[in-house]
């Protein structure tokens, strides 16, 4: 990572340390880690010290050498284990007066640990950071989101009947790994036929039909960030009446949502503007999700675009739009799109 891109970053959190009061911040979560110092750890494998002279990490030894080559200008010690300790004696050590902790990311006896040692409990400042996305940031997400889109542009044209929703889903993810994701973003989700009325269908063995409804709902992660879409067709020539106006439904609903999504939009806006569309045809009962949620380097991010959410969208704020309509039994259809806020409106991201 760029040194400016990490100095932007790590001053970006002391201002926010100040404003509690606070000179140090001891971070655990691997994603946060990630996000501050643009390497990427698994979990538990890592303990920083943001503090004002910079970032020194605890680290298993394996990762020192490697850490040290990324960024110079982090200090780097390994410790294979007691990295919590190991970090809290480096806090006494320098004898910095008041230090805090993401109260709502650690484990209890973590927490009890630091708190015992007279640690502050802080809210989780990086997932406010997180929020808005920077240019380095969404270019990455564009890709990823290209990535996605051309991966359903590649998969639609050579379903077959008897084909397997896990085969459909393994050529999505084969797909998308050749383009540079490195894995899906989450769990993918291919639905055929009445399992398409279930929003989080498992994806399994049913087989697909010469007549029959298609869901899939997948993404993957380019360079530690997340992609979503979500695609549904009738596959053959025959789509009943009802399926084809819950389809239409379902996208008017979509470019409502987008079309709500600008700068200064409160969330719950966004939800009731979508939800609208489709309960004003009948069908309020069978949307039975928020519309959507923001997308970074974890899958599920804030802001949402729910009806019990209280937050504006801002400008760099990365979401998803995607409403739908499941009828128990027969099919359902939801249409997905990540989307940017700019200072234009939306920005759709799961595109070419």
């Amino acid at each position: 990572m760029a040194e400016s891109i990490l100095q932007k970053r790590l001053e970006a959190v002391r201002r926010l340390l100040r404003k509690h009061r606070v000179s140090a911040y001891v971070l655990t979560n691997h994603i946060d880690q990630f996000y501050v110092s643009g390497f990427p750890f698994y979990p538990q494998e890592a303990v920083f010290v943001i503090h004002p002279r910079g970032l020194t990490c605890f680290v298993r030894e394996l990762y020192t050498e490697e850490l040290r080559r990324f960024d110079p200008h982090l200090e780097v010690f390994g410790c294979e284990t007691n990295r919590l300790q190991a970090a809290m004696d480096y806090v006494k050590q320098k004898k910095i007066s008041r230090a805090g902790f993401d109260a709502a990311k650690e484990t209890y006896l973590a927490g009890r640990q630091m708190c015992q040692a007279g640690f502050v409990e802080l809210p989780s400042l990086i997932s406010w950071l997180r929020e808005t996305k920077d240019v380095t940031e969404l270019k990455k997400m564009r890709q990823a989101c290209r990535i996605a889109y051309l991966a359903y542009e590649y998969v639609k044209p050579r379903l077959k009947a008897g084909m397997m929703e896990c085969e459909v889903a393994s050529m999505l993810e084969q797909f998308m790994r050749s383009c540079g994701g490195t894995e899906p973003s989450f769990t993918t989700i291919v639905a055929f036929g009445e399992n398409a009325a279930n929003p989080h269908h498992k994806t399994g063995t049913r087989k697909l039909k010469k007549e029959d409804a298609v869901l899939m709902d997948f993404g993957c992660i380019y360079k530690g960030y997340c992609s979503d879409i979500t695609r549904c067709w009738w596959h053959g020539s025959h789509a009943p009446e009802e399926y084809k106006k819950i389809w239409d439904l379902v996208d008017k609903a979509r470019r409502t949502g987008i079309k709500a999504v600008r700068v200064g939009t409160a969330t719950r806006d966004v939800d009731a503007q979508t939800r609208h569309v489709i309960a004003a045809a009948g069908y309020g009962d069978y949307f039975t999700h928020r519309t959507g949620h923001g997308v970074g380097i974890d899958i599920h991010e804030e802001p949402c675009n729910s009806a019990d959410s209280s937050a504006r969208l801002q400008e760099g704020n990365v979401v998803t739009v995607e409403p739908g309509i499941y009828l128990p039994g027969k099919f359902g259809v939801r249409l997905e799109d990540t989307v940017a806020v700019g200072k234009a409106g939306a920005n759709i991201l799961t595109r070419k």
